[in-house]
């Protein structure tokens, strides 16, 4: 094999400073944005109690893990849910993306994988979105993305009502409402659903948190 000159070679092996643009990381070693704080309190395992898993008596088991991109000024996140616990049965999988250079409240786009068995690979490579293709497609109709702002206890993500409108298997629409809360002790979860007059459809009707303890960092 004919070796490449080593200025060729090194432009296609990313420096550390390209990996820590495509991390939305600082350069020099400053203080980390409000985003990246953001960002790193969602990396993390939380499990809920069983009880409030997706199937009775079945707790569902979350990680989140930071990934590097090629994508220039975004900051992509893999969250993965699994029944049971970090081995089991898959229930849902997404990619979450913010702008790196973006103000509060920080919006955040969920995208899901066109092949969910070859991202499953994301939790133990976060290397694996940037040197390969994983198509992806919008998991969320627009007007549905979260947007994070701080709060005393961490950061709060909502999902708008007014804005977020979906189409049911039975063609019916429906607004959706979505609260999520990350600490340092774990993570607080709020799903509603209406009817477009505002009727509750689903959810919680005390607006309480569903909280599923931090288990790992």
């Amino acid at each position: 094999m004919r070796r490449l000159p080593s200025l060729v070679a090194s432009l296609l092996v990313p420096t550390a400073t390209a990996l820590l643009l495509m991390a939305g990381m600082p350069l020099h070693g400053g203080a980390p944005t409000e985003l990246q704080q953001l960002t790193s309190l969602m990396v993390g395992d939380y499990q809920s109690l069983p009880s409030d898993g997706a199937r009775p008596g079945r707790p569902i088991y979350l990680r989140i893990r930071q990934l590097e991109t090629a994508q220039p000024n975004t900051i992509a996140l893999y969250s993965e849910m699994r029944h049971d616990g970090p081995d089991g049965e898959l229930y849902r999988q997404r990619m979450y993306q913010f702008e790196a250079n973006a103000q509060s409240p920080f919006v955040m786009q969920a995208l899901s994988f066109v092949d969910p068995k070859a991202a499953t690979r994301l939790i133990d490579d976060p290397t694996l979105l940037r040197t390969q293709a994983l198509a992806t497609q919008p998991s969320m109709e627009p007007g549905c993305e979260t947007r994070w702002t701080r709060t005393t206890q961490g950061f709060l993500g909502v999902i708008d009502p007014a804005t977020c409108i979906i189409t049911g298997k039975r063609g019916d629409q429906r607004r959706i409402e979505g609260q999520t809360l990350f600490s340092k002790e774990g993570v607080g979860q709020l799903e509603r659903g209406y009817d477009l007059a505002g009727k509750l459809l689903f959810g919680n009707p005390t607006g309480e948190l569903y909280v599923w303890p931090r288990v790992k960092r």
